[in-house]
């Protein structure tokens, strides 16, 4: 598989430390609103999320916290893969 381009690279890079995105999905003044684990320090873009999920680079699993749903978002074992595999190209 060939090397991603530089803001999925980065992104993958952010997700490989450990770091997660919960997204909002219950009907509320949050819906749809990103809430990452830690500050990115650049966006990270829904289409960027959406290009490495499609993928398999990242999974997602339903949490809630106060009564809220969101879908966490963090990577998958393909992910990590094929990060520490192109790493340094």
């Amino acid at each position: 598989m060939t090397t991603l381009p530089s803001n999925l690279m980065f992104s993958l890079r952010w997700f490989s430390q450990g770091h997660h995105i919960d997204l909002c999905i219950d009907i509320c003044n949050q819906l749809g609103r990103f809430f990452p684990s830690e500050s990115v320090g650049q966006i990270i873009k829904k289409n960027q999320i959406q290009a490495l999920f499609v993928r398999g680079f990242l999974e997602k699993e339903l949490t809630n916290a106060y009564g809220i749903s969101y879908w966490r978002i963090r990577i998958s074992d393909a992910g990590k893969q094929h990060f520490e595999a192109h790493n340094n190209d």
